[in-house]
């Protein structure tokens, strides 16, 4: 074979290798952070998750009632301004949280939070949503607003993505993950106040005049807003990541 003929076949095989691994690495810069994902088997049943922050209240892994395999996260109640709180690091200011929910019949249950303040314990700029009496609403600052209403006594499918940009979030609910995904949200649902930063800092529970249980199954965090492809895990029964995250993994 002619000597530039020999050269030009090995720029080429070089240019295909250098192609293909700048679509690698960008997949890999490109790829949604997880924070959460978690069904809650690897906890210890009777407290909090380990490694998340609890602030008084009665949060424990339980197995009373649960959606999925053995055990769920139980919102059972607490003083006023307890909380259970998952520290996020992330520099996009999109995250999506989505879970198996259970609220008891009865009145008012547990608030979530997507909180930009330093503390979970803080109210202003976050998402700020509680489920009441067959309701889920939202405290805009001023007042309680109706975001829909919402089934007790059975598991519900939410699906939250706040965009700390805006100040505003979007909510979808369904009987599971496919059918929340695939419902029509209330969109642009504001914040309580408007972020204090511009990224999340906290995905939190909080309790406020609770007098109604609450189990929580089946718990993702993660980046941006499209939904995460859970096709990589075909055993159903999420596992979590926590581990990775408290690494800088």
């Amino acid at each position: 074979m002619p000597k530039n003929i020999q050269m030009t076949f090995c720029q080429y095989v070089l240019l295909t290798l250098a192609v293909a691994l700048t679509f690698v690495y960008v997949g890999i810069t490109d790829a949604q952070k997880v924070f959460v994902r978690t069904g809650f088997e690897e906890f210890a049943t009777g407290n909090p998750p380990k490694d998340w922050e609890a602030m008084g209240g009665n949060f424990e892994v339980s197995g009373d009632t649960v959606k999925t395999d053995k055990k769920a996260l139980a919102i059972l109640g607490g003083a006023d301004g307890d909380g259970l709180g998952i520290p996020i690091e992330t520099e996009n200011p999109i995250i999506s949280v989505e879970f198996y929910v259970y609220i008891e019949g009865g009145g008012r249950s547990f608030n979530f939070k997507v909180a930009t303040a330093d503390g979970f314990g803080e109210n202003n700029g976050c998402t700020y949503i509680n489920w009441d009496a067959g309701i889920v609403r939202l405290y805009d600052g001023g007042a309680w607003q109706l975001i829909d209403d919402f089934e007790t006594d059975t598991w519900k499918y939410v699906r939250i993505i706040a965009d700390v940009g805006k100040s505003e979030f979007d909510f979808y609910v369904g009987d599971d993950r496919e059918d929340a995904l695939g419902a029509k949200p209330e969109k642009g649902l504001p914040f309580r106040m408007p972020a204090l930063g511009p990224v999340a800092k906290w995905v939190a529970f909080y309790v406020w005049g609770q007098v109604a249980n609450a189990y929580v199954d089946d718990m993702l965090v993660y980046e941006g807003a499209e939904a995460l492809d859970l096709a990589v895990d075909p055993t159903g029964k999420l596992a979590t990541f926590w581990g990775g995250v408290k690494q800088g993994l």
